[in-house]
């Protein structure tokens, strides 16, 4: 049996105990199930504790049992695919949105994606401010097609609830007095002083830092409410810290 052959079955049966390992032709004094039921265990508690590191305010809100079950579906449905676990949890919201289990809880993925977000924000290393210099080299019939870029690893969340209560509740045990008909929108982005930063918006801050990251270009940016006066702040607080002109990548 070739190398490659032989890591997908060890990789196929830590996934699925069903499949037959007569191919593995492993001797010795323990039987091969009993060796791979070992070394399953010890990989599912080490991926199990990753996401759990990971993303504390969901573990919080559906306790340890529950969220167990859900790591191990994630485990199961998201195979590990290289070496570094940097980025595994990348689609764990995503797979608590779809998982049926999770249905009732309209709210947790978001929590999810938050709890991701601040891992990831905190993984940032360095920062840079917004090239003022190179801007000013931009001539008049170019300066119009210019797209505005957020810093790498922003989020931006809009839910029909109180989100960020409910996150920094379950992070700090305290989620009494919820108003559940509060609408919220959220910013978590990189900071060189506090490795995170996450608040509230308002809907037209909201509105402009969505056109941002979907690329709209100042020409149309110029449409938002209070545009100049929205560019600056978040120039300021380092949200937008870059830009293109059209075209560029």
């Amino acid at each position: 049996m070739k190398l490659a052959q032989l890591q997908a079955l060890f990789s196929q049966h830590l996934l699925d105990p069903s499949i037959d390992l007569s191919e593995l032709q492993i001797s010795g004094p323990f039987a091969a199930k009993q060796l791979m039921n070992l070394y399953r265990n010890n990989f599912n508690i080490s991926l199990s504790d990753y996401l759990t590191g990971c993303f504390p305010a969901v573990s919080a809100l559906v306790g340890e049992e529950f969220f167990a079950q859900l790591a191990r579906a994630y485990i199961v449905e998201c195979p590990l695919t290289q070496a570094s676990l940097e980025f595994y949890g990348s689609g764990f919201a995503t797979f608590v949105s779809t998982c049926p289990q999770t249905q009732s809880l309209e709210y947790l993925a978001d929590v999810a994606a938050l709890d991701w977000a601040l891992d990831r924000a905190h993984s940032v290393q360095s920062f840079s401010d917004f090239p003022f210099a190179q801007l000013t080299k931009i001539d008049a019939e170019q300066q119009l097609q210019i797209i505005f870029k957020l810093q790498p690893e922003t989020i931006l969340i809009s839910a029909n609830y109180p989100l960020l209560k409910i996150w920094l509740g379950a992070k700090y045990g305290d989620l009494e007095h919820l108003n559940m008909t509060q609408i919220d929108y959220l910013i978590m982005h990189p900071d060189n002083k506090q490795g995170a930063k996450y608040y509230s918006l308002t809907a037209k801050q909201y509105q402009f830092l969505a056109a941002v990251a979907a690329g709209e270009k100042l020409q149309m940016l110029t449409a938002q409410p209070d545009f100049q006066a929205q560019l600056n702040h978040f120039i300021s607080e380092n949200v937008i810290n870059d830009f293109k002109l059209e075209g560029e990548i």
